[in-house]
């Protein structure tokens, strides 16, 4: 009967072991998959930031350009308007001045 159950536990620790064994090597198998997709995240995910710095560089640029063109078209818009008034004032400086001379 000892011997039996001593059997058994040899047994059971044989199996124990295999187990064992057969774990660790699925761990190792598991670890070196996920170490494959972190590598591979970390590849895509350095391409997408690349991807989204050029991205966002030319937006900026973009945006900065259309300001800049709205800014000088607003600018000359105003500097005209500006002219234009000092312009009339002057005909009318002018008419007067030469009316003065004339008489």
């Amino acid at each position: 009967m000892e011997n039996t159950i001593i059997g058994e536990i040899a047994k059971a620790e044989e199996e124990g072991a295999r187990r064992k064994e057969e774990s660790e090597a699925r761990a190792r198998v598991l670890l070196a998959e996920a170490e494959d997709r972190a590598s591979e995240i970390l590849k895509n995910a350095e391409t997408d930031c690349a991807m989204l710095r050029v991205n966002g560089v030319q937006e900026a640029e973009t945006q900065a350009s259309a300001a800049y063109e709205r800014t000088l078209s607003l600018a000359a818009k105003e500097a005209k308007e500006y002219a234009d008034g000092i312009l009339a004032r002057t005909e009318v400086y002018v008419a007067e001045i030469v009316g003065r001379i004339v008489k």
